[in-house]
């Protein structure tokens, strides 16, 4: 699999790829090895990108939320097919399970009353002390019957604390209640959990 995307280039922002190497050392289970990555460098700047520059020009609208961006290439060792092409409902639960199972449950009080907790997700928070932050139908896919976890760009190590920028993190539609009422509240692995409850009901209900 092959990913050309615009990271956030903050210094507190760890690479993709940095963080795939730093999941395979703590044996996280369900997660890509990632090959090869690095940034697009080049002569001109058009692989950076160039709003923030101009962020206090007098010309310029006040923007306090403009983060800069670099070009980046990263690839994987596997393709899977997307999550919303799953066969049965059997494949799309056991999808979420691989990149929701744990030895660990926890208790909801919104639809269901437990909630089994995916093992890519709990590995990387219990071992490698990594928070995903951006659980969502297009970060998991199905690879050989089995779910795996992607996309960890927007990753967080746990011992980083506060905001690394100003807006919020993860994809608005599977965000939790918390974090959308809250614009300056901290991603917390209950926001991640309660986003793959909307993941299964968003793709049940496609």
């Amino acid at each position: 699999m092959f990913k050309d995307s615009w990271r956030v280039s903050l210094k507190d922002v760890l690479l993709e790829g940095k963080t795939y190497k730093l999941l395979k050392s703590h044996n996280v289970r369900n997660v890509a090895s990632c090959i090869a990555f690095h940034d697009v460098i080049h002569a001109t700047p058009e692989q950076n990108t160039q709003t923030v520059k101009f962020g206090s020009a007098e010309w310029a609208c006040p923007n306090k939320a403009v983060t800069p961006h670099i070009l980046h290439c990263l690839v994987l060792d596997l393709v899977g097919k997307q999550l919303t092409d799953f066969e049965s409902s059997c494949e799309l639960v056991q999808s979420v399970h691989d990149a929701l199972l744990g030895t660990y449950l926890l208790r909801t009080y919104y639809l269901i009353s437990i909630l089994i907790i995916h093992a890519a997700h709990q590995d990387a928070y219990k071992n490698a002390k990594i928070l995903h932050r951006d659980l969502s139908v297009g970060n998991i896919i199905i690879y050989r019957g089995r779910g795996f976890l992607i996309n960890w760009d927007l990753a967080k190590l746990l011992t980083i604390q506060g905001p690394r920028q100003t807006t919020c993190t993860g994809t608005w539609q599977f965000m939790s209640a918390h974090l959308i009422k809250n614009s300056f509240a901290i991603h917390a692995v209950e926001d991640d959990l309660e986003s793959s409850l909307y993941v299964i009901l968003w793709t049940a209900l496609k």
